[in-house]
């Protein structure tokens, strides 16, 4: 485990994160040639000179760093580096995983048992209740739900799990909370649980499968797809949770609704996602 960041350190990690083209694997790679981040930084300017045919790199200036950070710090977010003694050593076990989070609330929670819980965003009353039911389960266990605060099973796995701590994966960045109508749910989960993202403090353009995807997988031992239709985001998820080696579960529903095709078909190719199990409302919720 290296030591604590210093803020100088910390604001050299944000501003290579930030420049364009730069994901984990090239963050790790200029890490490792240069010996440090603000080393690498230096380094930028003649590396894109002498590159031809590469993907252009725009330098996120220290000026946008220093506001990001300063912002991020106002409004109570805490940005916490890979290797860092408050880094999740699960989401540090995952392929490539993110160099800052950006927490929010209590960042304990994120070292905690987890369990990912997702699912459609218009869940029908069954797909609620069992989400509810397996969310106040789980907390009453002691482990935490993760999901991404969107509306539908994502919500109802919060508010299931508020008073044991629950992880929101954020699909966009803090400031730009995603649906806007969460944005109480939110501060509440802040209260027990926490917030958490890796995309810049003010991202608003959020993607259909964005980077909270591997959050909840990473921070989960396993996850949990309560309803999905096909070609869902949650069966993404599921798929990525195989990837990463992680449990993978799904609740059987109507072969007649088409909210819960997703699912029944993960149930039925379960050769094609890892460990895929099913979960029954009487034998999982006593």
């Amino acid at each position: 485990m290296s030591a604590r960041l210093t803020d100088a350190q910390r604001l050299d990690w944000l501003q290579l994160i930030r420049c364009d083209n730069v994901g984990p694997r090239t963050f790790r790679a200029l890490i490792n040639k240069f010996g440090g981040a603000g080393a690498a930084l230096a380094a930028l300017p003649d590396l894109l000179r002498n590159a031809k045919g590469e993907r252009a790199i725009r330098i996120f200036s220290r000026d946008e760093a220093e506001r990001e950070l300063a912002a991020a710090t106002k409004a109570g977010v805490r940005y916490v580096a890979l290797g860092e003694a408050d880094y999740p050593a699960t989401l540090r076990a995952i392929d490539s995983p993110p160099p800052l989070i950006a927490v929010r609330g209590r960042v304990e929670t994120l070292s905690r048992h987890a369990v990912a819980i997702v699912g459609s965003r218009n869940a029908s009353a069954a797909g609620l209740a069992m989400a509810e039911r397996l969310a106040r389960v789980l907390a009453k266990e002691g482990i935490v739900v993760i999901s991404g605060l969107a509306r539908g099973i994502d919500a109802a796995a919060h508010r299931a799990s508020l008073s044991g701590g629950t992880i929101a994966a954020l699909a966009g960045g803090h400031a730009r909370l995603y649906p806007a109508e969460h944005r109480d749910l939110a501060q509440t989960i802040c209260e027990n649980g926490a917030l958490v993202s890796e995309m810049p403090h003010e991202w608003s353009r959020v993607a259909r499968f964005s980077a909270a995807q591997s959050h909840r997988l990473g921070l989960a031992l396993a996850t949990v797809v309560v309803e999905a239709a096909r070609r869902s985001g949650s069966l993404i998820t599921a798929r990525f949770a195989g990837e990463q080696g992680r449990e993978v579960f799904a609740v059987p529903g109507s072969p007649l609704d088409p909210r819960a095709e997703g699912t029944n078909d993960l149930l039925r190719s379960g050769r094609h996602f890892a460990r895929a199990r099913k979960i029954y409302s009487k034998s999982s919720c006593r």
